[in-house]
């Protein structure tokens, strides 16, 4: 992940690990969301911009391109950074909940999941992986001026 933003501009990706299953469809070749990919399965996040500030971290966007993965392009992503105990525990959290709704039959109004990812170095970061989807609903309020029903 380089971050290529306000003042920062990273030489050097830090480098995040698979941590949780993602479950994918039966015709999906489960070695690409596997947990501990190999390195020769790897995605590069330039993160461009932070887009917000919630209690489960920083959310920011970036854009996603898959390292040797015949057929794929790069894509917009939104990357949801978490630093100490509590953050981390409410991003393992939401993921688990966006899985848990998927797997009742919620498709609409939630994002596709990339991954969760721990930071390989020492474990002090994770990050949650999801494509943008555009503006958040709480932003659209601020310009609605009156609702018609």
């Amino acid at each position: 992940m380089y971050l290529q933003y306000d003042v920062y501009d990273s030489p050097v990706p830090a480098s995040f690990i698979r941590s949780l299953r993602l479950p994918m469809p039966p015709n999906c070749p489960s070695s690409l969301f596997s947990p501990r990919n190999q390195i020769h399965e790897c995605m590069t996040v330039i993160v461009t911009s932070q887009i917000g500030q919630g209690a489960t971290g920083v959310a920011l966007r970036g854009t996603l391109k898959p390292e040797n993965m015949e057929g794929a392009g790069a894509l917009d992503v939104v990357v949801k950074l978490a630093f100490d105990d509590g953050q981390r525990d409410s991003l393992k959290k939401e993921y688990k909940l966006y899985l848990l709704l998927r797997a009742k039959g919620v498709q609409q109004g939630i994002t596709p999941i990339i991954g969760f990812f721990d930071d390989d170095a020492d474990d002090s970061a994770c990050a949650l992986v999801m494509l943008y989807a555009g503006v958040p609903i709480s932003d659209l309020g601020r310009n609605l001026t009156a609702i018609e029903w």
